[in-house]
């Protein structure tokens, strides 16, 4: 039967070349599963690389220092080592179809029993293939393969059945560099990203007081008196407001992102009057534990008056205040955990909160002028990354568009 052809939507300059249809079994020398290793003394020269070690959006190997197995590496075979031109698909579990592409800068790396590494031949191009993974024809490939009736996974045999249409080596070079270095502006981005979340976390931790101190550790230079230790109670006060068909649904809040959901979240109609008003400045518990928080958190309300679920807690605020320093502080998990474990009970699902106890609590606050300049500079700061973080999208974005059109 002779051999499909077609051509993309979009090309580089000088081909013209039909494409041909192939499959991943005539690409590769072979297709093996990788070795899990008991876990010993680590080497310090070689690296192990698993499922989870795969980072989902950029795919570039990042182990987790704190998870990484500590394994003896110089037991494995050299079949086991990566080498260039291997291409890793993930087999089983939620990750399965995830891919890696190994890289020289990677160092010495071997790959576990939950992978399948591909060494592609010399004659076609592993980044080339690597792209095509991203693409919209390998995710059904990879949903209708890894159907299940138990845990969803692809075996080496189902892999090697991967059909994709190629070009001639060259434009498979070509494809693969154009991809290579957009995926390096979007990894420089990421970076870029991280440190800003980084620097973030660095100054909501130096920028308010830390336990028994009145004075925090970095602050602008105008400003130099302690921070008054002030009862919550002074501040807040309990003040449950019905809706009454005040607000429809469209101005249900999202208590966890704190923005409005325009559908609603599912609820009743005639449930809707028994919702109750979280007004501009109001702050709601949130009592989901986590790594972060370890006890639940509170969000001051910055979006505007709308409605929440009568299950949640919410306090008003007795005067006006600056909402720009209040969100970032009522919300940081070093000044709040003290409060909250005085004024929390853990619950069936969540911690819920014994409001009579929190407004017993005291909490350091600097002068409003102090409050106003603070809460002007970190929202401008969440600015900046609000704005590196659509330009990372963008990117990614135009990536999307660029594998439609480069790929037939």
């Amino acid at each position: 039967m002779k051999a499909q052809k077609k051509q993309p939507e979009l090309r580089f300059k000088g081909f013209t070349d039909d494409w041909e249809q192939s499959k991943l079994k005539n690409m590769a020398e072979s297709l093996n599963y990788g070795l899990n290793v008991e876990s010993r003394e680590y080497d310090g020269r070689n690296k192990y690389i698993r499922i989870t070690d795969i980072n989902d959006v950029s795919r570039k190997f990042t182990p987790d220092p704190i998870t990484s197995p500590n394994v003896d590496i110089s037991e494995l075979n050299d079949d086991y080592k990566l080498q260039l031109g291997d291409v890793l698909f993930a087999r089983t579990g939620a990750s399965v179809g995830k891919t890696y592409h190994y890289e020289s800068s990677d160092g010495n790396l071997y790959y576990a029993g939950f992978l399948i590494r591909a060494r592609i031949k010399t004659a076609f191009s592993s980044m080339f293939l690597h792209q095509f993974t991203w693409g919209q024809k390998y995710k059904r490939f990879v949903n209708i393969t890894s159907q299940r009736s138990g845990q969803p996974g692809i075996n080496a045999k189902e892999y090697g059945n991967l059909t994709l249409l190629l070009p001639n080596y060259k434009e498979q070079q070509k494809i693969g560099e154009f991809f290579r270095k957009l995926d390096r502006t979007i990894t420089l981005q990421q970076r870029k990203l991280e440190l800003f979340k980084k620097l973030k976390q660095g100054y909501l931790q130096q920028m308010f007081p830390s336990k028994d101190q009145y004075i925090p550790r970095l602050r602008f230079k105008e400003f130099n008196g302690d921070w008054e230790q002030v009862k919550l109670g002074n501040i807040f006060e309990k003040k449950n407001e019905l809706n009454r068909n005040q607000f429809t649904e469209n101005r249900t809040i999202s208590i966890a992102t704190m923005t409005f959901k325009p559908s609603g979240n599912g609820a009743d109609e005639n449930s809707i009057p028994k919702y109750k008003v979280l007004r501009l400045g109001d702050i709601a518990f949130e009592g989901h534990k986590n790594k972060d928080f370890a006890f639940g958190r509170f969000l001051m309300n910055d979006i505007g008056d709308g409605i929440i679920s009568p299950r949640f807690t919410f306090l008003h605020a007795k005067e006006k205040l600056d909402i720009d320093f209040w969100k970032y502080y009522i919300h940081h998990e070093s000044i709040m955990r003290t409060i909250l474990v005085k004024s929390t009970k853990q619950g069936t699902m969540m911690n819920e909160l014994v409001v009579t106890d929190f407004l017993k609590q005291g909490i350091k606050v600097p002068e409003k002028s102090e409050q106003k300049i603070i809460g002007i500079f970190l929202t401008r700061l969440d600015h900046t990354i609000t704005l590196q973080q659509n330009e990372i999208e963008q990117l990614q974005q135009l990536k999307q568009a660029y594998l439609q059109k480069l790929f037939p």
